[in-house]
């Protein structure tokens, strides 16, 4: 009888823990910083700003995001490194910046791999940026939400305009700590000087380089047409820009939870994709209009040399090679 009430209690006792633990988990509430490096009117911060918001609504609560732009919780490289500790819950970062972490992601953000805009959306969507991401999953413990676009990079400098790769030669362009761009500046026969973002503006300002690339949007919310005279649009890159969460602290929520920040990093992306895509258009004008002295370049001389960098990525990750294949092959 004695033996029947201690199984009765004990059984009560774990119905209660059980309990009280479901209750905890559900009524929890998940602050989650989100770091990132571009100014508060850059397409990609805005996009992270609406994704916090969704989450901030769809989750009633429970989750507390907020993006935080400008550098503020670090540079790319110690934000992604923060997120794989586990000292920071969500940040960017550019696709070819993570090959620092695990080399074949570079594949993504190789020198003239892609066609188009929608190019690059299948490829990061679908299987190719699936597979990639468990395997970064894998080895560094970082999840990969969704992919957000920064679109093409282009060269600006104080020097001279840029017409054909031989104009490249000589001049220091500051490139982000990247294996992939840097190796693609190298391979056109540009001096590429690895830099954080949060330096680059006094740097060209006080000419330790000459310029840099990047993206239009990047170049006008950073005002970098304030210390630059020469834009040449030589469309080098494509750089799909990830978010990315702590997998441990992404395991812990509750199923909802998860699905509330799946949802919310697509819905925001394809905002960011569509905003991206219109204001490249309009910052052209703009820039020329606050003085920049714009050119277009034939592309084909700088792809023949560019393409050089793929060679340097297969090297320290041939197992990319299967991914580069593919992306080539899709329309």
């Amino acid at each position: 009888m004695r033996a029947k009430k201690l199984l009765c209690v004990l059984f009560i006792a774990v119905v209660a823990v059980c309990f009280n633990s479901s209750t905890f988990a559900a009524d929890k509430t998940y602050t989650l910083r989100i770091g990132n490096v571009t100014p508060p009117n850059n397409p990609l911060h805005q996009g992270f700003e609406k994704m916090a918001a969704l989450m901030n609504e769809k989750s009633k609560g429970r989750i507390k995001a907020t993006a935080y732009p400008s550098g503020q919780l670090g540079n790319l490289r110690s934000m992604t490194e923060g997120v794989q500790m586990g000292t920071l819950e969500m940040a960017t970062q550019s696709s070819g910046g993570l090959a620092s972490f695990y080399p074949a992601m570079g594949v993504l953000e190789l020198p003239f791999a892609y066609k188009s805009h929608q190019h690059v959306y299948k490829v990061v969507d679908g299987p190719i940026g699936q597979e990639l991401g468990e395997q970064f999953r894998k080895k560094t413990g970082v999840r990969i939400v969704a992919y957000f676009m920064n679109l093409y990079r282009h060269v600006t400098n104080n020097v001279r305009p840029v017409m054909v790769p031989a104009d490249m030669k000589g001049l220091k362009i500051r490139v982000p700590e990247t294996p992939t761009v840097k190796m693609a500046i190298e391979a056109a026969g540009g001096n590429p000087v690895p830099m954080v973002w949060g330096e680059v503006y006094t740097a060209l300002q006080n000419k330790t380089v000459d310029g840099q690339e990047n993206p239009l949007a990047i170049i006008w919310a950073s005002k970098i047409y304030e210390v630059q005279k020469y834009l040449s649009l030589t469309g080098h890159v494509y750089s799909p820009t990830l978010i990315m969460i702590n997998d441990k602290l992404y395991q812990s929520m509750p199923k909802d939870l998860q699905g509330i920040i799946d949802q919310s990093a697509k819905d925001a992306a394809k905002w960011n994709r569509e905003f991206a895509e219109k204001q490249e258009g309009e910052l052209l004008g703009q820039l020329k209009e606050k003085g920049m002295a714009v050119n277009t370049v034939d592309p084909e001389p700088f792809r023949k040399m560019m393409v050089g960098a793929w060679d340097g990525l297969l090297e320290k990750a041939p197992e990319a090679k299967k991914y580069l294949d593919q992306i080539l092959k899709m329309n």
